[in-house]
């Protein structure tokens, strides 16, 4: 074995590792988070739910405005000194303090912008979400740069469990949206206190890296607003031009369809970067890891999204009640979309592993220049579900955007590029197929077991036409053959 397939196979099982773990810690983190939202759609209107949206929506976009992302440049360097810590955690103080007083500033204008004088409260409150973000203990980036994800599991999943019983008996208690304000507050003071249990790095004022980390993170901050664009701005566009209980479906519509997509895409992205910093110096290893990498991502995501999107009668009335019964055909869009959106988001890590991250801010800006004008054109027509069928449509156009870059940067075929998705694509159809059956000719009834049902028909045919075609093209594929080698190995122990 060659050094250099050494070190790729080194890296490859670093990420898959951290892969698992990130993967874990995101479901987890967000089953938590669903099913917490399960019981708030129960326990209180979609009018509460749309002002706190509304509220965290104005926090995403100054954060957007004062967030640089100097912990993505911590990972990106190799060698990054005690001072660039410092540096970075100084700036995160001084911007979520900035952050905190422009939102507390602006309260008032928000609760008349929106014709809602309760929202002048809560925007006030969620200002002190900036105070404890900038105060972090920055020193636990080095579990993600150091793809030691099970620090980080413990890290985040032990304030989520506690958040979660802290928020329902403040919605049993008080029966508003205070319960998701003060939930939220309560959550992210209990993850700055981890912080600085768990590592053992105490940040001090510096400026002396500021060059270092400013350089590559006004890209990130670019990035970030670009990010705010595509995926929080619908919140606030619905919130004024139709109503808070528009914001509130929409809001509820994106926590189960991307849950099952975009969130496990983020979780894989989240680990496989480290590995793409590690392979950035020779271009063969990184393509080699983008080729693997994509693989995994469609033969998970695709079949998700399209899954979501099938037995969505069944979930949004069993899950959040037929007062919520409006979000049905935003999931379907907004599933579909997400799963394509997670095929084109790995893209950006490439991008700053090569050290350009013009091109990922080039990329985020064509996609938000097409999801806005599609939105405002949808939106006119189908209300929520129009900013859901914009969504969709953005991301079919962003993955033909983002695989013609790709060809430029890792010289890989465009056609080489699409038929990394041709298989799960072609399983996923089989699923549909099969899924879609069953509720036309034997549709019981019962909304639990349909839906169970439903699920089981759609993952035995997906799993069948994946081994199919795997065994009609001769058995070959990376990712095929290594999940039956994993398979073959437990069944040996």
């Amino acid at each position: 074995m060659s050094l250099i397939t050494e070190q790729k196979e080194n890296i490859q099982i670093a990420m898959a590792k951290g892969a698992a773990w990130t993967t874990i810690l995101r479901l987890s983190y967000r089953l938590i988070g669903v099913v917490s939202t399960i019981i708030l759609a129960r326990l209180l209107t979609p009018d509460d739910f749309g002002v706190a949206a509304i509220a965290m929506s104005i926090f995403a976009l100054i954060s957007t405005l004062t967030q640089f992302g100097f912990e993505t440049v911590l990972i990106q360097q190799k060698k990054s000194s005690a001072e660039h810590y410092n540096t970075a955690w100084t700036y995160n103080m001084f911007f979520g303090l900035l952050s905190a007083i422009i939102l507390a500033a602006a309260s008032g204008f928000v609760g008349e912008f929106y014709n809602k004088p309760e929202l002048s409260y809560v925007a006030l409150a969620t200002s002190v979400l900036f105070i404890l973000h900038g105060a972090r203990n920055v020193g636990v980036v080095d579990y993600q740069k150091n793809m030691t994800f099970h620090k980080e599991f413990k890290l985040l999943i032990v304030p989520k469990v506690i958040g979660f019983f802290i928020t329902i008996a403040l919605a049993v208690a008080l029966r508003s949206y205070w319960a998701l304000v003060i939930s939220n507050l309560v959550l992210k003071s209990l993850e700055v206190a981890m912080s600085y249990t768990m590592h053992s790095f105490r940040p001090s004022i510096s400026f002396k890296k500021s060059s270092d980390l400013f350089g590559f993170s006004r890209w990130l901050f670019l990035n970030n607003l670009l990010i705010f664009l595509n995926t929080k701005s619908p919140e606030l566009a619905l919130g004024k031009v139709m109503s808070p209980h528009a914001a509130a479906i929409f809001t509820l519509a994106s926590e189960i369809s991307k849950m099952a997509t975009t969130e496990v895409a983020a979780s894989l992205n989240r680990a496989i970067y480290p590995g793409y910093s590690k392979a950035s110096g020779d271009l063969a290893m990184l393509r080699s890891l983008y080729i693997d990498s994509i693989r995994a991502i469609a033969f998970i995501v695709l079949p998700l999204g399209t899954g979501i999107a099938l037995v969505s009668p069944f979930i949004v009335p069993l899950l959040l009640g037929d007062q919520w019964l409006e979000a049905i055909m935003p999931v379907v869009y907004l599933a579909l979309g997400g799963s394509l959106y997670a095929l084109s988001s790995n893209a950006g890590y490439i991008y700053f592993a090569l050290g350009k991250p013009k091109l990922a801010t080039l990329e985020l800006f064509i996609r938000a220049v097409a999801f806005l004008l599609s939105m405002i054109y949808f939106m006119s027509l189908n209300g929520v579900t129009g900013v859901a069928q914009a969504f969709l449509f953005t991301s079919i156009f962003a993955l033909i955007v983002s695989n013609m870059i790709l060809k430029l940067e890792l010289r890989i075929p465009l056609i080489s590029l699409f038929a990394l998705y041709a298989r799960p694509l072609s399983a996923s159809l089989v699923m549909v197929a099969s899924v879609s059956g069953y509720i036309h000719y034997v549709l019981i009834g019962h909304v639990a077991f349909d839906l169970l049902m439903s699920i089981f028909v759609g993952v035995v045919s997906y799993v069948l036409s994946v081994l199919t075609i795997w065994k009609l093209v001769g058995k070959e594929g990376d990712v095929e053959n290594k999940i039956a080698r994993l398979a073959m190995d437990k069944l040996l122990r």
